[in-house]
């Protein structure tokens, strides 16, 4: 009778919830979560991520529980509560809006039209339409930075959502550096700015080709890492990171400020020393640093040591790919692309499901994937051009791309869909109206260092030209 007792007291004690009758038992969430707070902080869990910190199994504490609650559809009830103004202009931001890059894509292909919001590209599954196919490429390969998708799986990338994008450590950082910064470090920054874009080339980084046979995998034996992705080509670094400065040095206002009072070049580099940083002045008397000069020609028309010349950037949509075409570019910056060929192609036909890619704005997932490829990319020669207000500028080619749609049944809907720009390569190296190379769109390489000789002197003898037809006009 005693064992029959005794086994009746294990089956119900079986049936009860775990209990860890220890100081850390005590602790609700950080029973299993090991995280770093800040003090400003340190307010408990519930306070942003609800939950029921006091369940004691997985399914109990996670009931109601909000994993990012800074996301920006969340933020306005979780971080607005203490920082509404500051989540107020952050939501209005172009690093929450992404007015810019849909901008440049939608007025490319459709020149003229309203450019829909962030939240307004429509969704058509499958694409019907070159306004669907559009969007699908933006929603699902192009916007993978900034606040609504937490990054790429990769250690570098990987991150948070909303004010967490910038202000969070990166996942990568075990245990969990869950504290919030006012200042944002440059790995916040670069978590974003990586790859071939301004960010990743202040740090003199120039994104390898995806193909196998061009990329180096091997250093002295050893693999690689590939924190961002892709490997990378070390160039010559912006002369101000080389001085030890860091992004928000000049961008110190960010998406919670107006973004208006970033430090330009003037600020710091004026002859009189009247800048509100004084660094190492120039002389105002040489032609490019005249007074007159700095509403003609920006200073990285000059001083920009490399500019990024992508070249060719296909993007074709696969709802059924063929694996095996896709192995030597399995590694292309989408760690969604490299675990699907990866895991696919040693996979027979028949064991394949429908592929299938996440919309990084609704989190949604739908049939097809994104490949990318180029037909060259280089960092030389510096490419320069008028913008729209006619000064001189560094140019780079960001609508020289195309987008294709092979469908589940392999019928082509669309191939080689093209924005509606003018190609003139201007093989001469001389600068041209935007009408003439509309594909090619000013940029400022963040590559700064001594002038290019041969550079310079073509800038002078173009500024010279402008401030003679200029007085000539003056005289009419």
């Amino acid at each position: 009778m005693i064992y029959i007792n005794i086994l009746l007291v294990c089956l119900l004690s079986a049936c009860q919830p775990p209990f860890m009758d220890s100081s850390l038992g005590k602790s609700g969430c950080r029973r299993c979560h090991d995280v770093q707070l800040d003090p400003a902080h340190d307010i408990g869990c519930r306070s942003c991520h609800h939950g029921r910190p006091e369940g004691y199994s997985r399914a109990q504490a996670h009931k109601g529980l909000i994993p990012m609650p800074s996301h920006p559809s969340l933020m306005a009830r979780t971080c607005g509560r203490c920082h509404a103004g500051e989540v107020t202009v952050a939501g209005s931001s172009i690093h929450f809006t992404l007015s810019g890059m849909i901008g440049t894509v939608w007025s490319g292909f459709f020149p003229g039209e309203q450019v829909p919001t962030l939240l307004e590209l429509p969704i058509e599954e499958p694409p019907c339409t070159e306004r669907g196919l559009v969007s699908d490429a933006l929603r699902r390969r192009c916007l993978r930075c900034h606040v609504y998708y937490q990054g790429d799986d990769y250690t570098g990338t990987a991150r948070g959502t909303g004010c967490a994008a910038c202000h969070l450590g990166i996942r990568a950082e075990r245990p969990w550096d869950h504290r919030f910064r006012r200042k944002v470090p440059d790995t916040r920054c670069l978590s974003c700015h990586y790859g071939n874009f301004v960010g990743w080339d202040y740090y003199g980084r120039f994104e390898m080709d995806y193909e196998d046979d061009y990329r180096v995998p091997l250093v002295e034996g050893e693999h690689i890492q590939r924190p961002y992705g892709m490997e990378w080509h070390n160039m010559t670094p912006d002369v101000h990171r080389t001085a030890g400065m860091v992004c928000t040095d000049c961008h110190c206002s960010g998406p919670c400020g107006d973004e208006k009072r970033d430090v330009k070049c003037l600020d710091c580099h004026l002859g009189d020393k009247t800048g509100s940083h004084p660094g190492p002045p120039m002389d105002r008397k040489r032609i490019g640093h005249r007074p007159e000069d700095a509403d003609l020609v920006a200073c990285a028309a000059c001083h920009g040591l490399w500019a990024v010349r992508d070249r060719g950037r296909s993007l074709i949509r696969q709802d059924m790919p063929d694996f095996d075409d896709w192995s030597y570019l399995a590694v292309q910056g989408s760690s969604e692309i490299e675990a699907a060929v990866k895991n696919y192609v040693n996979l027979p036909y028949e064991d394949w499901i429908i592929p299938r890619m996440v919309d990084k704005i609704t989190g949604e997932y739908r049939q097809g994937l994104w490949f990318e490829s180029f037909t060259e990319r280089r960092w030389s020669p510096v490419k320069l051009g008028e913008d729209a207000h006619g000064r001189l500028v560094v140019i780079r080619p960001v609508l020289d791309l195309s987008l294709s749609y092979v469908d589940s049944d392999g019928v082509v809907r669309f191939d080689n869909l093209r924005p509606k720009t003018v190609d003139d390569d201007l093989s001469s190296g001389n600068a041209a109206r935007p009408d003439a190379l509309s594909f090619w769109l000013p940029y400022s390489p963040h590559t700064i260092g001594p002038s290019d000789a041969f550079r310079t002197i073509y800038v002078q003898s173009w500024l010279n030209r402008r401030l003679s037809e200029s007085n000539d006009v003056n005289i009419r």
